[in-house]
């Protein structure tokens, strides 16, 4: 019975210091820089993010909305901020991992890419966040 509670105790105390680890380790500048993204209008998951391209009639109105919605998202900051770009990162509710947020206009674009910071799935939470914010935006 003592093993028992000792194993408990033990992973009671991996799954602190992790959540503790997780919130205390910053971002890392590299996640923090503007992607290339080439593709054209529409929606492209990928392993851990995702990337929405949209070609609205204003990019600016678009981008202002955006902001707008990323900054009513739970959990979310915005980083930088510039005429034509934001960055947003956003933590999850449990543990605190990071998923940083790049939102910006490219000509007649608008792109919207969100990636996580650890790991390598999640579980679509990028994708949900980015429609959403689309969504949100009217686009």
């Amino acid at each position: 019975m003592k093993w028992i509670i000792g194993i408990v105790a033990a992973a009671a105390v991996v799954v602190i210091a992790l959540g503790i680890w997780v919130r205390l380790k910053p971002v890392p500048d590299s996640a923090l820089a503007f992607p290339e993204v080439t593709q054209g209008v529409g929606d492209y998951p990928s392993q851990g993010g995702f990337v929405a391209v949209r070609t609205p009639d204003d990019t600016q109105a678009a981008l202002a909305r955006l902001l707008d919605a990323a900054r009513a998202t739970p959990r979310t900051d915005i980083v930088s901020q510039g005429d034509d770009r934001f960055v947003a990162i956003t933590r999850s509710l449990v543990f605190g991992f990071p998923d940083v947020a790049h939102v910006w206009a490219e000509g007649d674009r608008v792109i919207v890419q969100s990636h996580l910071v650890i790991g390598k799935g999640d579980a679509g939470v990028n994708a949900a966040k980015v429609r959403g914010w689309l969504e949100r935006a009217g686009l």
